[in-house]
């Protein structure tokens, strides 16, 4: 009964600790203010922000901010875009800024989106585009604890160290973009370099490339466990405008935009990027300016 007892403990412990790991990069990494625990019915609403030539990116976010703060919405992060990689759905674009905002429900969403103050916010950019989300409060407790067996199932299995990234001049399989995106990144990281957030929107494909996008989301995921980054959102995508179809909405924490830099040129990333296959998605990688606002 003791050692059981004992091994209960070493759990629990072992599962607190995680969980106070993440919220710390949450709270003073990301500058994330997503609470722990919330009603279901809370509606999350991601808006990809164009910003007007010439217009300062904080500035122009932080009006913004002020509209939404005097409705019942909740910022719950802001960003600084370092590119956009576009949809097929919603076209080439090129985004500036992404904000997620918590919302009580849609209905209160519909009914700010349609006051004459938040249009006018909005229509301070050259373009915005916004996105739902139903994020469940359990499933997302849950991700970080998911991340912990990841970790310990590797060491379990004999992988005591994460490898290196070893920098490779051939990305085999990446799109050939991927490699123009090392300067954007380095210029994000001087606006901040202690973490990235990324946002993604996706469509599941064909069932072959299902497998294959698994295959590359297991080899990502290990390695996000064990370095102690990776998804804080994960939540159904609800379209709420527009006709474009996304089934997930994902945000993942990766620690700083260059590490991120060093990531896709890597030979690991060159490696497993042919297997991420998707029928569509749109990519967007941020710092935080939520402290900045």
């Amino acid at each position: 009964m003791k050692k059981l007892a004992t091994l209960l403990s070493i759990i629990i412990g072992g599962m607190v600790w995680q969980q106070m790991r993440y919220l710390s990069a949450r709270r003073n990494r990301v500058q994330d203010r997503q609470p722990m625990l919330y009603p279901a019915e809370r509606f999350h609403v991601i808006t990809f922000l164009d910003t007007t030539e010439g217009q300062d990116v904080i500035d122009s976010v932080r009006a913004l901010k002020q509209q939404i703060d005097v409705g019942p919405g909740t910022l719950i992060y802001a960003g600084q875009a370092a590119f956009t990689m576009p949809s097929t759905q919603l076209g080439p674009r090129n985004w500036d800024a992404v904000v997620l905002v918590q919302y009580p429900s849609l209905a209160s969403y519909n009914e700010t989106a349609a006051s004459d103050g938040y249009k006018d916010a909005l229509a301070a950019f050259d373009e915005a585009y916004s996105h739902g989300m139903v994020r469940n409060p359990v499933l997302n407790l849950a991700i970080h604890q998911a991340l912990l067996g990841l970790a310990i199932i590797d060491i379990v299995t004999g992988n005591r160290e994460v490898p290196p990234l070893v920098p490779s001049s051939e990305t085999s399989g990446a799109p050939p973009q991927l490699n123009e995106r090392v300067a954007d990144l380095q210029r994000m990281s001087a606006v901040n370099d202690d973490a990235l957030f990324v946002f993604n929107l996706s469509k599941p494909g064909t069932p072959e490339q299902q497998a294959a996008d698994a295959s590359y989301g297991r080899k990502m995921m290990t390695r996000m466990a064990r370095l102690g980054h990776g998804p804080m959102h994960i939540g159904r995508a609800v379209t709420i405008e527009g006709d474009a179809e996304f089934e997930n909405a994902i945000v993942v924490y990766y620690p700083g935009a260059s590490y991120f830099a060093q990531l896709v040129g890597s030979t690991f990333f060159g490696g497993i990027i042919g297997d991420k296959q998707l029928g569509d998605t749109q990519v967007v990688p941020t710092v935080p300016i939520t402290d900045r606002l």
